[in-house]
C-alpha cells in the first residue's frame, strides 16, 4: 500500500475549507497534507494516530494537526459490523499556513498565530474551557455564508488556541524531525500496514517486505526514523486498540488479548503494564467506575 498525500481543494474558491464529514466509519488511510487541520468529533469513537502518538478518541475530541503531520482516525470495530445506526461525523476546518497571504502572515498582530502554527507541527489536543470556546466558534463558521465573517472567526479561533494553556502535545519532536528529514513513503507504508493488520501475528519480515528492505536494514531504518523499534511500535498499536475494547467491557481480557494480536494473556498483561503502568483489569475497572 502506498502513502497518501491528500490534496485538499476549496470548492467555493475561498482561502480555507470548512466542511462536515459524515461516514459509516472514519478513515482507514494514514495520510498527510500541507494544510493544517482542526477536527472536532461530533459522533464516533476509536483510535487516533498522530505522528507517533496513539490515543482513544470519542465524541467531543478536538485536535489541531500541523502541516504535513501524518495522521489517521480509525473507527472502533463496531463501525465495521454493518450497523445502520452507526455514524461517524466530524466538523473539519483545513487551511494552509499562509492562507491569508504572505504579507498578512508576517504582521506583528499575527505573531501568536505564527507561533501556534509552528507548535502544531507536533499535533495538539485541545481541552478544557478552550475546547468549549472553540466548538462554539466553529459552529458560528458553519452558520454563516459570509466569507469575511468566516475568515474573522477562523482568526479568532487560532488566536484563542494560541493563547490557551489547555493544550496537550501529541507527537514527539524526534518523530516529526525524522519524518520531515527522511523519505516518508516507507514509513507511511509500514504504518498503514500495521494499523490495518495489528490483530494478527506479524513477522518483522512482513513489515520489512512492505518497505522493500531486508530485515536488518529495515530494523535500523525504522529505529532511526521513529526513535523506537518496530516491535515497540506494533505493541503500542495493539495496546491502543485493546484500551478501547477494555473500556467497552463487552469481551473478557483473554479474548481482547487475542483480538489485538497477543499470542497469550501473560504477554498482553506484561506489555500493558509497561505502557500504561497498570494491569488491564485495573484499567477496565477505572473506566467502569467513571461511567457509573
Amino acid at each position: 500500500m502506498h502513502p497518501i498525500l491528500r490534496k485538499i481543494d476549496s470548492t467555493d474558491g475561498t482561502s480555507f475549507v470548512v466542511r462536515t464529514d459524515m461516514f459509516s466509519h472514519f478513515y482507514n488511510k494514514w495520510h498527510f497534507h500541507p494544510e493544517l487541520e482542526l477536527t472536532y468529533i461530533i459522533k464516533g469513537k476509536g483510535n487516533r494516530f498522530v505522528g507517533d502518538n496513539i490515543e482513544l478518541f470519542e465524541e467531543g475530541d478536538l485536535v489541531l494537526i500541523g502541516a504535513n503531520l501524518p495522521h489517521v482516525w480509525k473507527s472502533d470495530s463496531s463501525y465495521f459490523e454493518g450497523r445502520e445506526n452507526q455514524i461517524a461525523m466530524a466538523n473539519v476546518i483545513q487551511f494552509l499556513p499562509k492562507f491569508f497571504g504572505e504579507t498578512f502572515y508576517h504582521l506583528k498582530e499575527l505573531e501568536n498565530i505564527r507561533l501556534l502554527m509552528e507548535k502544531s507541527r507536533l499535533g495538539l489536543r485541545i481541552e478544557g474551557a478552550t475546547k468549549i470556546s472553540i466548538v462554539k466558534l466553529m459552529s458560528l463558521i458553519f452558520e454563516t455564508d459570509n466569507s469575511l465573517k468566516r475568515l474573522c472567526i477562523l482568526l479568532e479561533i487560532l488566536e484563542t488556541v494560541a493563547l490557551s494553556k489547555d493544550l496537550v502535545q501529541l507527537s514527539s519532536l524526534g518523530f516529526v524531525k525524522a519524518y520531515e528529514k527522511f523519505d516518508t513513503q516507507k514509513i507511511n507504508s509500514v504504518y498503514e500496514f500495521t494499523i490495518n493488520q495489528y490483530h494478527r501475528k506479524i513477522l518483522i519480515a512482513e513489515a520489512a517486505n512492505v518497505a522493500h528492505m531486508s530485515v536488518p536494514n529495515f530494523c535500523k531504518y525504522f529505529k532511526s526514523r521513529t526513535q523506537k523499534t518496530y516491535i515497540q511500535f506494533l505493541t503500542e498499536v495493539r495496546i491502543g486498540f485493546a484500551c478501547r475494547l477494555l473500556i467497552e467491557n463487552k469481551k473478557n481480557i483473554q479474548q481482547i488479548a487475542l483480538d489485538c494480536g497477543f499470542h497469550n494473556l501473560s504477554n498482553f498483561n506484561r506489555s500493558f503494564r509497561l505502557l500504561k503502568n497498570q494491569k488491564p483489569a485495573e484499567y477496565r475497572h477505572i473506566f467502569s467506575a467513571f461511567k457509573d
